[in-house]
């Protein structure tokens, strides 16, 4: 089949952390770009990638319609190759060509629906399994065998097990949009450079804000009513608003059309999130609409999904483990990003104590990294795990080895660095912040320049570069939330406030630090500023070069 595309869209319900899905839309790639093609690698505008249908028993059978489930939280992550950070984004498979002038539609012939899915197989008719039924929590053919025992028991659980998409939506609206960092994402027309946090004037004052979102060089802005509002550079088809070129750039927040149709038929935008050169929105339906650049790199990009029923699917690259699946993705990883059906999504992790299914209710990933977090509170992890920073102890011979098998884990397993607090979220690349239940931060991993916030570290050759356990972190106030780059970490306040520490590179920390200053700071400094006055953080998103903070009239 041969489309065109311009965007995507998926079946979570929740964008950035949950997501339920029928995946019955997929698109596919293809690294080259042919010449004088219009914008072949990249999509321009949005389109669907996954979306919920219906389907018809025929043939002298009853005829019965069933809805797919739909996908409550997605977290995406994208890194670059070079490790200089990570945002929450995702990736899309198109057919043939990423880039294209209008939005269309590609599908597979697999969908999800009531706990069961229709598999492709050679003959071309679907077979219809049981979700959850494979296990593979490791690369033997043993633990890739249907366990018909277990299918039926797990479907039956999972439909006792039920997650809501408002339970990971943003729970607090804004007034205003503040940035700090440096380029034209910042979205202040003439402005490229501010070290401390300055309201953004061109949002309509009379809207509600619900999310900001830091991309790689290109930033978000969600409003209430679901209009998307975009600037930066438009690599890659990352900031498709009107007036921008294709490659063009805009220093001002400019709203993102999508197409009538798209809207009627999967509803409005309540959810984004973003990637180096990518964009995603989920909507009120359960579908996700995406759009940028969609060439697959390895380290680049990968996406987690949380079903409704706590399932995880994930799909991308998985060079290092990150898919939490023992596929050789990262041999196809030109051609296309996950087979046609939605068993090579899914990520099936059995309790060998308890030889039961594993069910999740939160999932979260980072650069090279994916976590997810059971109903029991037991956080399990998959990815690269060169600096110890998911939890799970490294062989010390094999630091910075990161072509080790030993330091990349393949399929999830549980984290016993976490078992100390009750974690549930996790920000990071090389370093991880974890915020418990109680508000508190603690850190592990990687610590040059201080990225753990505990002012331990002087220098490359100190004995404090690296924590294979979890660190607390010294914040005054009770924590509501964290977002982390690369060397940096922002966390803000149920008070209101922010504070950050690591390595400031552009200003991204909100400081005011200058140029001649020390960049580093080696343990959380109290974010300040004149255009905060009057005004509580409600949310924050922090990437390489720029910072984006939601703020709430007092």
């Amino acid at each position: 089949m041969h489309t065109r595309i311009s965007t995507h869209t998926f079946s979570p319900m929740a964008i950035g952390r949950c997501a339920n899905t029928i995946i019955s839309y997929i698109l596919f790639l293809r690294m080259e770009m042919p010449p004088r093609k219009v914008a072949r690698k990249v999509t321009q505008q949005p389109i669907e990638v996954l979306k919920h249908r219906k389907t018809e028993k025929k043939k002298g059978r009853k005829r019965e319609k069933k809805k797919g489930k739909e996908t409550i939280k997605a977290s995406l992550t994208t890194a670059p190759i070079s490790l200089t950070g990570t945002q929450n984004g995702i990736t899309i498979n198109t057919d043939e060509h990423t880039e294209m002038e209008e939005p269309a539609i590609s599908s597979s012939q697999s969908l999800m629906m009531n706990g069961e899915y229709d598999s492709p197989q050679m003959s071309g008719r679907g077979k219809k399994r049981k979700l959850l039924s494979l296990d593979l929590s490791s690369c033997s053919t043993a633990n890739r065998t249907l366990n018909s025992s277990a299918g039926s028991s797990t479907t039956r659980r999972l439909k006792k097990f039920h997650l809501s998409v408002e339970s990971f939506l943003p729970t607090e609206k804004g007034d205003r949009v503040l940035s700090c960092g440096e380029g034209e994402q910042l979205g202040h027309p003439g402005r490229s450079t501010t070290r401390k946090p300055r309201a953004i004037s061109t949002l309509p004052e009379e809207k509600l804000i619900v999310q900001v979102i830091a991309g790689g060089v290109h930033s978000l802005v969600l409003m209430e009513d679901g209009t998307v509002y975009g600037c930066g550079i438009n690599e890659k088809g990352t900031v498709p608003a009107e007036g921008i070129e294709p490659e063009g750039s805009s220093d001002k927040l400019t709203p993102i059309k999508f197409s009538d149709s798209l809207i009627q038929r999967h509803g409005k935008v309540v959810m984004l999130t973003a990637g180096a050169s990518f964009s995603a929105a989920l909507t009120d339906k359960g579908s996700v609409i995406a759009w940028g650049n969609l060439r697959i790199a390895a380290g680049e990009n990968h996406l987690v999904m949380l079903t409704e029923n706590g399932e995880v699917l994930t799909f991308g690259d998985g060079s290092v483990g990150q898919l939490g699946r023992c596929s050789r993705v990262s041999h196809i990883r030109s051609q296309r990003m996950v087979n046609d059906s939605p068993d090579s999504l899914r990520i099936s992790v059995y309790d060998k104590g308890k030889k039961k299914l594993v069910i999740f209710n939160n999932i979260m990933a980072g650069g090279f990294w994916t976590a997810a977090r059971s109903i029991d509170g037991v956080i399990y992890v998959c990815g690269l795990n060169n600096f110890g920073q998911l939890g799970v102890p490294t062989p010390e011979a094999l630091e910075n080895e990161v072509d080790e098998p030993e330091l990349k884990i393949m399929h999830p397993i549980k984290a016993s660095a976490f078992e100390s607090t009750a974690v549930v979220e996790l920000s990071g690349i090389q370093h991880i912040i974890a915020l418990n239940t109680q508000g508190e931060v603690y850190g592990i991993g990687k610590n040059t320049d201080n990225a753990l916030g505990l002012g331990t570290w002087s220098g490359k050759e100190d004995d404090h570069w690296k924590y294979s356990e979890l660190q607390k972190i010294d914040v005054p106030e009770q924590i509501k939330g964290i977002s982390s780059s690369l060397g940096c970490s922002i966390v803000w306040t149920d008070g209101g406030n922010a504070y950050s520490w690591g390595y400031d590179s552009s200003g991204q920390l909100g400081l005011g630090i200058k140029d001649d200053d020390e960049k580093m700071v080696p343990r959380p400094q109290k974010i300040t500023s004149a255009h905060l006055d009057g005004y509580r953080i409600v949310g924050v998103s922090l990437a390489d070069n720029h910072a984006l903070f939601l703020a709430k009239k007092l």
